[in-house]
């Protein structure tokens, strides 16, 4: 797959210096049942070539390309014109796997859409100059060569639906994942450094339905500490399952549910973990010797903090990731 990743950011390189003007390029749709699209972020707006996938298309790769010039805000909506019955639009349900990957330094003008229109405007939906929003269980891959410099306010035109995977693939850029979180319950997947926003904890406390957080199954335990660590902003609660990563940030976490991690920042051990009933958290030392933690158990005797001889194994991924 990482092979193809390259195949496709050559390609896209090529093309881009064929265009001037912000455009999305529909690519062909494969006989193996993939979709190649290219964004290329110029001087000026038009989405207008956006057509959806068919429903023979289980795969899209969407490739950001920046082609070095102040890019102003794109001024024509990407709708995706498929739906369900009771739902908002959204991809083919038939898509399973969305990849976004190349520089994404601009995408944040791409989503402010109309320059006319502000955030005062009455008729102001930033939403709509953004991604197709995926279907239910779809698997979203991030691998970016470079991220946002600014937040993207939002990636897609809407929240992701129920059962939705985050995956940021290992080498990627952070892609902001506050704004992409699968709130309706899904998974996240790390295999490359995130640092949350502030505002983190708040949203994973108003989910709808579990977000458990675990290791992408390629990054071993001995690179957790430095491939999938997240760096927090803030005192944050997790309330589902927190499997197989490393935590950085000088800022108190909470466990309501039985975790494990791997090889914290000494200033996230310093300012210490507390333990919620009925929760054990465990914590393995594979890169070094774990720096003096600070843990906080809650009273009555359900709670227990453990230090590990041996790293727990990852939940098992079901489907596993393309």
């Amino acid at each position: 797959m990482i092979k193809q990743f390259k195949q496709i950011l050559g390609l896209a390189a090529t093309i881009s210096s064929c265009f001037a003007a912000t455009a999305y390029i529909p690519g062909f749709e494969l006989v193996n049942g993939s979709r190649n699209d290219l964004i290329r972020v110029g001087s000026a707006g038009g989405f207008s070539a956006y057509t959806d996938p068919s429903k023979d298309v289980s795969m899209l790769f969407i490739t950001l390309i920046a082609s070095g010039t102040a890019a102003e805000p794109n001024d024509t909506p990407t709708f995706s014109t498929y739906t369900d019955t009771g739902m908002l639009r959204h991809l083919p349900s038939t898509i399973k796997d969305v990849y976004i990957m190349g520089d994404a330094t601009d995408f944040s003008t791409l989503v402010l859409g109309n320059s006319l229109h502000t955030y005062y405007s009455p008729d102001y939906r930033p939403a709509a100059y953004a991604l197709p929003t995926p279907a239910e269980k779809t698997t979203v891959h991030f691998c970016l060569s470079a991220a946002p410099t600014t937040s993207p306010l939002t990636w897609f035109q809407g929240p992701l639906p129920a059962g939705c995977r985050l995956v940021i693939e290992p080498g990627s850029a952070d892609p902001f994942i506050n704004l992409v979180l699968p709130l309706a319950g899904g998974k996240i997947i790390i295999g490359a450094p995130v640092a949350p926003e502030a505002g983190f904890s708040d949203l994973l406390a108003s989910s709808t339905g579990a977000c458990p957080i675990q290791r992408h199954p390629k990054i071993s335990v001995d690179n957790a500490y430095s491939q999938a660590r997240m760096t927090l902003a803030e005192s944050t609660v997790f309330t589902s399952a927190v499997n197989g990563i490393s935590f950085a940030g000088a800022f108190p976490i909470t466990f309501y549910s039985s975790s494990d991690f791997i090889d914290p920042a000494a200033d996230s051990a310093e300012t210490g973990y507390t333990v919620g009933e009925r929760t054990t958290v465990t914590v393995y030392g594979k890169h070094s010797a774990l720096p003096e933690i600070n843990p906080t158990l809650t009273a009555g005797g359900t709670s227990k903090f453990v230090v590990a001889s041996s790293a727990p194994k990852l939940p098992t991924i079901s489907p596993l990731l393309a």
